[in-house]
């Protein structure tokens, strides 16, 4: 069955490593390596600026990877006993969270749909106060634990048996255990970044120069809507949102 439409309960565990693929290699990885690199050495704080807009895209694409399964993952976590304190950790960041799942996407997109407007401005933030933030992203759990997922992946064996991840792994000794509780951490890490970035304002495409055809399409708008043409209030394009 082609793990695009399958659903992860019912996945072995060689399509759930398949499944995992694009998760652990989106392009965040590499960029938070760049990051810790310029990091180390010092770099001005305009490379640092232009590493973290890289890198924000990156996670960006990780999102986009995660955040369709989010219901299912969290109900997958919901029903192991053994996941206690990964439970502990979701529900703290539940119990802060302040924007809608249309609100972080619009964040994440550099939107003006959002339900929540952080309190601090990456781009005011001192020299200082950005290393230090940069410092405390990349040393995320988050990185740690896909290091040992990956590690995991390739020790699973290539003809895995036919067993459902939501029965299978009984034993905390098999790859398929030890993988689907490493996910998990990576999981609920993906979850606590997440919340962290949604304290900041920050827009990736800020200070970017406008691209042609872009700026082709806004005086185009600006035209129509100068000989006429329908505009939409704030909040009839988020009716329409909440509709679909």
């Amino acid at each position: 069955m082609n793990t695009l439409t399958q659903k992860i309960p019912d996945m072995n565990l060689a399509h759930f490593c398949a499944w995992l693929q694009p998760i652990v290699n989106v392009s965040l990885f590499a960029r938070r390596e760049r990051l810790v690199t310029l990091l180390s050495s010092h770099a001005a704080h305009e490379a640092l600026e232009e590493a973290f807009r890289d890198f924000f895209e990156g996670y960006c694409g990780l999102a986009f990877e995660l955040e369709n399964h989010e219901d299912c993952l969290l109900g997958m976590l919901d029903a192991r006993e053994e996941c206690a304190h990964l439970k502990c950790r979701v529900a703290a960041v539940e119990a802060v969270r302040k924007a809608s799942p249309l609100g972080q996407e619009a964040r994440r997109m550099g939107g003006v749909i959002v339900d929540y407007v952080p309190e601090v401005k990456v781009a005011e933030l001192s020299a200082e106060d950005f290393r230090i933030l940069m410092e405390r992203l990349v040393h995320w759990e988050l990185f740690t634990v896909r290091k040992r997922m990956v590690k995991l992946m390739c020790a699973a064996p290539d003809s895995a048996a036919n067993v459902p991840l939501q029965v299978a792994g009984h034993s905390s000794d098999g790859v398929d255990f030890r993988l689907q509780a490493a996910f998990f951490e990576f999981f609920v890490s993906y979850l606590e970044l997440e919340q962290c970035l949604e304290d900041y304002e920050y827009d990736s495409d800020d200070g970017l120069e406008l691209r042609p055809e872009v700026a082709a399409e806004f005086e185009q708008s600006i035209a129509e809507r100068k000989a006429g043409a329908k505009t939409y209030s704030l909040e009839e394009v988020l009716r329409e949102f909440e509709g679909e």
